[in-house]
């Protein structure tokens, strides 16, 4: 239980710092990236690219994070520092 408990809050971990930097990243990419910047087109643009890679960035940072954390336990477990 407990770890499932805890690739629950690595899961949110994840999911909070991958809603960060894509808020980051719409408040910083500048708008000719994504074409015109008539009748907002180019906002559209910024939006599709960071809802296409936000997945990505979350499984990334998940796969990461839990590597991290069994790597961090079976170190505890064989008593080294």
């Amino acid at each position: 239980m407990k770890n499932l408990l805890t690739m629950a809050g690595l899961a949110l971990l994840s999911a909070l710092a991958t809603a960060l930097l894509a808020f980051m990243a719409l408040e910083l990419m500048p708008c000719s990236w994504f074409g015109s910047a008539s009748e907002g087109a180019c906002g559209y643009g910024a939006v599709f690219a960071v809802m296409g890679a936000a997945p990505i960035v979350f499984l990334v940072l998940l796969v990461l994070l839990c590597i991290g954390y069994a790597r961090r336990k079976a170190r505890q477990v064989q008593g080294a520092p």
